[in-house]
């Protein structure tokens, strides 16, 4: 009777410990991760001050002075990295966003990204080889409305990744209209650059709190930083394959982290 007691404690005792790890799995199935908006809002600059349009600035290092009409570029393939080194990579279909002055576009909205201290910011200027070579129907309503932008040229050279159009004069000449027309040259020249900004205080995501960085973004450095582009031996530069490298690798250092906000 005994013997026959303990059988039954035995496989009372076992089906209790089935039971709690099943009921472990399953919670653990079910857990849910926090998540939340950040928003990034870039805000041009003209050595240091707040760009002002229809305004003549003063001399840059290439002995020309600026008066920007617009600025328009395509940022995409954002991805934010922890103090832990986690990286999250916002999702392909939903990461190409543009900047316009003229359409006052300056934000970036990414949703829903998982809670976390970031430290660490990644995104391209352009569009990447990968996303064009996809074809004209994959990507055609973002096509569209770059389109509205002008930020496109016909389908076999792609998009213009920089648009930046205005007047300069250089020395005593007399003034003259500029325009930079910057992007891949179909996939024969790939002009796609990628930026890596630290961040010096932690860009907190949780649940009950967003996160809004604010970019600074120096204008003056396009034409004016390790590449000097002088606008009097050429103030049209489009399709250049001498050019348009040397003013997508000035347009990298432009981008800089200025502050984070929390908003709840």
């Amino acid at each position: 009777m005994k013997k026959y007691l303990s059988y039954i404690t035995l496989f009372v005792c076992s089906s209790l410990v089935l039971i709690s790890c099943s009921s472990s799995d399953d919670s653990s199935e079910e857990v849910i991760v926090e998540k939340n908006n950040v928003t990034f809002t870039f805000d041009h600059k003209m050595f240091g001050q707040e760009l002002k349009y229809g305004t003549m600035y003063k001399e840059n290092s290439n002995n020309e002075k600026l008066n920007i009409d617009f600025i328009k570029y395509i940022l995409s393939n954002f991805q934010l990295t922890t103090d832990k080194g986690k990286v999250f990579t916002y999702p392909k279909d939903k990461t190409y966003f543009f900047i316009d002055s003229e359409t006052k576009d300056y934000k970036v909205v990414l949703q829903e990204v998982p809670a976390g201290n970031y430290t660490k910011v990644k995104f391209g200027v352009g569009v990447d080889q990968e996303k064009y070579l996809r074809g004209e129907t994959d990507q055609q309503e973002f096509w569209d409305l770059c389109k509205k932008h002008d930020l496109t040229w016909g389908w076999l050279v792609g998009y213009k990744f920089i648009n930046y159009q205005g007047k300069f004069i250089n020395g005593g000449d007399a003034e003259k209209g500029f325009q930079l027309h910057i992007g891949s040259h179909g996939s024969k020249l790939d002009n796609y650059r990628e930026v890596v900004l630290d961040s010096k205080e932690p860009i907190k995501v949780s649940k009950a709190v967003a996160a809004t960085i604010v970019v600074d973004v120096e204008v003056s450095k396009i034409l004016d930083s390790t590449n000097k582009i002088v606008l009097k031996d050429k103030p049209v530069i489009m399709v250049d394959p001498e050019n348009a490298p040397k003013i997508v690798d000035n347009a990298k250092g432009m981008f800089s982290i200025k502050s984070v906000n929390a908003s709840k």
